[in-house]
This record gives structure tokens, sequence and C-alpha cells, in this order.
């Protein structure tokens, strides 16, 4: 994203990773790859959205598993070094199927839950594990709630409850715009979670397409039905005034708005949002219809001449 900070520590561990090769103990011995991570971590302090989108980056990292648990070796109280392991564990499991100890990451949520009481991280993670897990809603009820009472608009845990409730996990089509709805109209303006009700229109809008056939061949219409005319509307009224979306993915969301603003052949309304973007292309949704950015330059391109497109007189 535009995340500068971030940027740099990543490029530092790149560069220090392919440096060392199979030496990364020999290198972390005093903390030397490690410290980038932790000061990446601290720095933002209580902004609880900034850490979490951090924290998900970094434990993406191919090493990010070895790291941590050398982070841990050196420091057993740091309650950082654990929510590495547990989130680069849980990546590791959700992205390339690898075995996951659901009982001992557990473990070390509620422990990280311990050494740093006012973080809602730990509890996003017990979370995911209750994902994997297809919990009861009697179990994940008091999770979700302890994430909420810490920061109430929280975007990743909002992602996660919507994904649990999705019809795909423990839910339905009904429970998800009844979750929808339990936050949509109340949350701030421009708050984190101010595109999961978009995110929503255009997974119904996929739905469609993908079951293929008549309703297919008319999934357009989708975009101009009365409730998703209005939620688009009311974000591209919004959603590119500098200043308006500041939480750490709001690129994410502009990059949303910008594909469903071309999948709803309204590309002269796109264009302030791809000048919005400053031409910073997320993977999701572009990749949807084929190489992300291959997508992205093309529809950049459509909303450029769309937009300089001298009207008839």
């Amino acid at each position: 994203m535009d995340d500068s900070l971030l940027a740099r520590t990543l490029t530092h561990l790149e560069a220090q990773i392919a440096a060392q090769g199979n030496n990364l103990a020999e290198a972390n011995e005093r903390g030397a790859l490690t410290y980038p991570i932790e000061q990446a971590l601290r720095d933002p302090g209580r902004d609880w959205d900034r850490r979490m989108h951090r924290l998900l980056v970094l434990s993406a990292v191919p090493e990010a598993t070895v790291l941590a648990r050398q982070w841990r070796e050196r420091d057993r109280t740091n309650a950082d070094a654990l929510l590495l392991q547990v989130f680069a564990d849980i990546h590791r499991s959700r992205a390339m199927g690898a075995a996951l100890d659901i009982e001992g990451t557990v473990s070390l949520c509620r422990r990280a839950a311990e050494l740093a009481p006012e973080d809602p991280a730990p509890w996003i993670a017990l979370l995911s594990c209750q994902r994997l897990q297809r919990a009861p809603v009697r179990a994940v009820q008091p999770v979700w709630e302890a994430i909420r009472a810490r920061d109430r608009w929280n975007r990743e845990a909002h992602r996660q409850m919507l994904r649990y409730v999705s019809p795909e996990e423990c839910g339905s089509n009904a429970l998800t715009l009844q979750f929808l709805d339990s936050f949509a109209s109340v949350a701030p303006s421009g708050s984190p979670v101010s595109a999961f009700a978009l995110t929503s229109s255009l997974d119904r809008y996929r739905r469609v397409l993908a079951a293929g056939g008549i309703p297919a061949l008319t999934a357009h219409r989708h975009w101009i039905r009365r409730e998703e005319l209005a939620l688009v509307d009311q974000a591209v009224e919004t959603w590119p005034q500098p200043g308006f979306l500041t939480h750490a993915a709001a690129l994410a969301d502009l990059n949303l708005l910008a594909y469903v603003l071309m999948r709803a052949t309204r590309p002269r309304e796109a264009w302030p949002v791809f000048e919005a973007i400053s031409a910073v292309a997320t993977g999701w949704p572009w990749e949807l219809d084929g190489d992300a950015l291959e997508q992205f330059q093309k529809e950049h391109r459509r909303a450029f001449r769309a937009a300089n497109r001298r009207t008839d007189r």
C-alpha cells in the first residue's frame, strides 16, 4: 500500500535474507533481522488498524515462521514475537495447506493476550483458528466481543467474521446480510470497515456470473438495482476525496471501487478513483478477470479515454 516504513522493512528483510542464504540463525543471533520487524510493529502504538496490517503483511514473508521462532527464543515474553509466529503459521496453513497445530496455536494466542491485554490481534488470531475449526457460534461470540471491546471497527476482524458467517463456512447468505446490516449503517463514515458492503455486493455479482445460464447474461443489471446503485454512488462521492479514507488498506478499497465502476460500465466516474489510487494496484479484485496488473492497466487506460473523450455537440 502506501506504508513507507513497512516498505523499507520488507526491502531490508529481502536484502538481508538474500545475503545470508541458509544462515538465518547466525544472521539473526542478535536480532539483526527481527529488529526491523519489532520496530515496524511497535511504531503504530495503539493504531490497531495499522499494526494489524503490518502484522499480516510481515507474517506472509516466507521466512516469517523461522524468524518468529528465533525472536521468541531471544525474548520469551514478547507478545509481538508470539503474534508473528501465530499469523505466519496460520498463513502457511491457509495459503499452502501446511499442517497447523491448532491447540498449540490457540495456546500461543491466549499467551499473547495475557502479555498484551489491550491488543485485539491475539483475539483476531484466535478467531482465525476458530474458523479453521468450524467452531460453533457460542464459542466464537465471546472472542468477537473481546475484539470489539478493544477495537470496535477492526477491519481484519470483520473480514474474518464475514467469512465465518458465509455459506461457504458456517453461515448462509441470509446470515451474511444480517451481519453486514449489524454494522454497515452504524460504522463511522470512512472507517476501516467501509468497503465490506461493496465487497459483499461484488461477491453476489460474481456468484451470478459463475452460475452461468440466463442469469449470467443479465448479471450486469446487478449494478443498476436501487440498493447497489445507492451503495456505489455513495462510495463514488466520498471515497476518492483526499483524506476521507485514512486506514491502512485505503488503497485496496479504492481498487475495489475502481473495479466495480468498470464492471458497472461507469468508466468516466472511475477515472478520479484511479487518480486517487496513484497507480498502486492490488491483486484483488483485478485477478478475478486474469492477470491483476494487466487487468488494472487495461481498465486504467479505458477509464482515462472515457474521462477525456469529448462530448459530441
